[in-house]
């Protein structure tokens, strides 16, 4: 689907290969769209991406039939990974989008 290498930002570590999501070294089942969610935040470095970026990147079409979708995703990813020093992974920009949280980016 996407060309992805493995990246790690402080103690979480994204490997497409092996599609596996690790926090502290112990491995997190995430779902295949949670994984891509995933990766689209921790790839881009803080970038805030709409809905329908994340819809593109996931699912190859903008149109969303259900938004709210990509909302349960990410409050998803957020339960099974927890809290990262105290902050949660991905942060919304109201009204705007999601985005990897920066004090992470420069944990790694």
């Amino acid at each position: 689907m996407h060309s992805m290498k493995q990246i790690t930002i402080g103690n979480v570590t994204i490997d497409p290969e092996r599609f596996l999501v690790f926090k502290d070294e112990i491995p997190i089942a995430l779902t295949k769209t949670e994984f891509y969610i995933l990766y689209l935040m921790m790839s881009t470095g803080g970038k805030v991406h709409s809905r329908r970026e994340i819809s593109k990147f996931v699912w190859g079409k903008e149109e969303i039939n259900f938004p709210r979708t990509i909302d349960v995703h990410i409050s998803n990813i957020r339960k099974k990974i927890g809290k990262v020093n105290n902050r949660d992974i991905i942060i919304v920009h109201k009204k705007v989008g999601y985005k990897y949280n920066e004090p992470m980016l420069n944990a790694g």
